[in-house]
């Protein structure tokens, strides 16, 4: 018993930390990608966390099969459509819009497995999705800063979230593959970096000029931090801390990725914690663990309504 104890309190821990770095990025990466072509960042960074992770996993890389490439493939390519549109909205709003946007995901995701798998979400989904809708209202049209109101910016990341999303659906419908977990971590974000090389390279180099690739101290020391951190060590905490802890408890934890992201753009001052912009980050988390948690609000309030009426009896 004490043993499970400590198992669970060191896989939160683990999510705590995995979600706190994820939560950072957002900040990190806004700042990067100011002075430097986005997608260039991303790109590097996938490319040289697959890296590290194939060397580290190389007895692994060897028994990658086919199935394992092809499924890895059509993942990595939802990732990278999600991270594409996503930096493309970080550029243009604040990282703590940015980070409560892209948390949508978790609830446009039983909607894709209805549109994909043809399973229809349960009530709780919809009632989730309407608190957001909400949350996201506030957030928007909020005064705290110069990109009040709709943004391009907030509509490229929505559509990262869909990325992200489909992102989930492809992963939980390739469950029953039985395939490596680490085999396809690599093989995914191996080819999302490939993808976004591609754009950088057809794209970006036009654009920019090769010379807006050169790197000063600062962003190399952010680049090698998105990298071990944000991706390396997160998704290794990620992997562990989800084997020690409950579903429902993993839910909460990841959940605060968007509070992270929000938190940490108000302290460098990159958001300012206007009261909309606070109720909107609210209303938005209250949705979000509505759908993780699959909580519905409908029977519990039958069951309130149940228990006074028989209270009314006594």
């Amino acid at each position: 018993m004490q043993k499970l104890k400590k198992d669970n309190l060191i896989g939160q821990l683990l999510l705590v930390l995995a979600t706190l770095a994820w939560g950072s990025s957002f900040v990190i990466l806004k700042e990067t990608i100011d002075n430097l072509p986005p997608i260039y960042v991303i790109a590097v960074r996938f490319l040289v966390a697959s890296i590290l992770f194939g060397i580290i996993f190389f007895k692994r890389v060897k028994q990658i099969n086919k199935g394992v490439i092809f499924r890895g493939v059509i993942i990595g390519l939802c990732l990278a459509f999600a991270y594409l549109t996503q930096t493309f909205g970080l550029k243009r709003t604040t990282p703590a819009r940015n980070a409560f946007i892209t948390s949508l995901y978790c609830v446009m995701t039983p909607f894709f497995v209805w549109l994909i798998v043809r399973v229809k979400p349960k009530l709780y989904n919809l009632i989730a999705l309407v608190i957001c809708a909400i949350g996201i209202g506030f957030i928007t049209f909020s005064n705290s800063n110069e990109n009040a109101g709709l943004n391009l910016g907030d509509f490229f990341t929505f559509l990262g979230a869909i990325g992200y999303a489909l992102q989930i659906v492809f992963i939980d419908m390739f469950a029953n593959k039985n395939d490596d977990p680490i085999q396809l971590l690599i093989v995914e974000l191996f080819f999302c970096g490939i993808i976004l090389s591609i754009y950088t390279l057809c794209f970006e180099i036009p654009i920019y000029g090769i010379q807006s690739f050169a790197l000063n101290g600062k962003q190399i020391i952010n680049i090698i931090y998105l990298t071990l951190a944000c991706t390396l060590f997160a998704q290794f905490a990620l992997l562990i801390g989800q084997k020690k802890v409950s579903s429902s408890q993993s839910a909460v934890i990841l959940s605060l990725e968007a509070v992270f992201g929000a938190m940490f753009s108000i302290i460098v001052g990159m958001d300012k914690a206007t009261p909309s912009l606070i109720i909107g980050f609210a209303i938005v988390f209250i949705g979000t663990l509505i759908s993780e948690l699959k909580i519905d609000l409908v029977k519990i309030f039958k069951k309130k309504k149940a228990i006074e009426f028989n209270e009314e009896d006594i």
